[in-house]
């Protein structure tokens, strides 16, 4: 996931206005701003920075946390993604509420920028597997100690990722 600027741009067609809503990469903002500028029927309405693709403080944490979990193979299977989502809604996470319905999970994963997001079925079969809330959760399909203590340790690393990437947010700050 990269840094962005998302712009929202006016072009005229007939007589009419069109809003268009384009997302790029921070070193082609300028010259993006310049190519709209030339076009003098065509007007740069609004600008917004973003690290993460217009997402605010905490869903720019959990991008970058879920990004860390990927990278260190921690979410190994699709379907480990839905311990996260049982986490959430056990209220695990501070920050975030919980999701109605696996489908609202999956658009929120979509929305972070995850590539692989697990299907609905998935989600919805890998829940009604988890018994009690975290971190006291037994799990119907296995009793497997070490899988057990793998499941919850996702969550684990989870919150130790979203707590480093409140911690290095001040610091990027201050480096500017």
């Amino acid at each position: 996931m990269k840094s962005c600027a998302a712009f929202n741009l006016f072009s005229q067609n007939y007589g009419t206005m069109k809003e268009i809503t384009l997302r790029v990469p921070d070193d082609m903002a300028q010259l993006i701003e310049l190519w709209a500028m030339r076009i003098p029927e065509m007007e740069i309405v609004s600008r917004q920075d973003s690290t993460e693709y217009g997402l605010d403080e905490m869903n720019r944490r959990m991008a970058c946390a879920l990004s860390t979990l990927l990278a260190n193979g921690a979410i190994r299977f699709n379907y480990d993604y839905t311990w996260i989502m049982v986490a959430i809604n056990d209220g695990a996470i501070n920050g975030l509420g919980g999701f109605r319905s696996p489908q609202r999970f999956m658009d929120y994963l979509k929305e972070l920028g995850v590539e692989h997001v697990p299907s609905r079925t998935t989600l919805s079969t890998c829940f009604n597997k988890v018994i009690g809330s975290y971190p006291n959760w037994e799990f119907i399909d296995t009793q497997d100690p070490q899988e057990i203590l793998r499941r919850k340790n996702i969550i684990n690393q989870l919150i130790s990722a979203l707590n480093k990437a409140k911690i290095k947010e001040p610091e990027q700050k201050a480096e500017q």
